[in-house]
């Protein structure tokens, strides 16, 4: 008898373990990063003019509004933009194929940088790690996105779960 009321407690623990409370994300396909577009003059021409120098940088191109036209995500490097809490991270919004205009200069970021298949007003919403705060999560406001990552909430979802896309792992 008593192994019967044992019995059922422990088989609903291991029924329950099999289910999946993650949320249900779209199932549309989000597309392909281009990791390496240093190749790319007016993209280099972009950033050159943005920082005033020819800076070291990594960047991401991604379609993050949907305009079928894949914007910048740069993290810049060297002295000049990273301290102790990170390095500054510009978004650089598509215009044409051979065009960019600064969208949002985000302070205090680092990698692993990630757009998340959720969307804020027609903008992936993205994660960046941040030191002593660890991952967050950053929603396009209507402007931009928040300019300082460390004041964001925490990013508590898996990262690699289904339509998210590492952009600079």
């Amino acid at each position: 008898m008593k192994t019967q009321f044992l019995l059922i407690p422990i088989l609903s623990v291991f029924i329950g373990a099999c289910s999946s409370n993650l949320p249900v994300k779209s199932s549309t396909a989000m597309q392909e990063i281009e990791v390496s577009p240093k190749n790319n003059p007016a993209l280099i021409r972009a950033i050159n003019t943005y920082t005033n120098a020819q800076t070291d940088f990594d960047v991401a191109l991604f379609d993050l509004n949907q305009d079928g036209l894949k914007d910048a995500v740069v993290l810049l490097k060297g002295s000049n933009w990273c301290g102790s809490g990170g390095c500054t991270m510009i978004v650089l919004k598509a215009i044409s194929n051979d065009q960019f205009q600064p969208h949002s200069k985000l302070t205090v970021t680092d990698r692993p940088i990630y757009a998340l298949s959720s969307q804020t007003q027609g903008w992936h919403d993205l994660s960046v790690y941040t030191r002593g705060t660890g991952q967050v999560l950053l929603k396009f406001n209507g402007i931009s996105y928040p300019s300082n990552p460390s004041l964001a909430p925490a990013y508590v979802d898996l990262l690699n779960q289904n339509g998210n896309k590492a952009l600079l792992p």
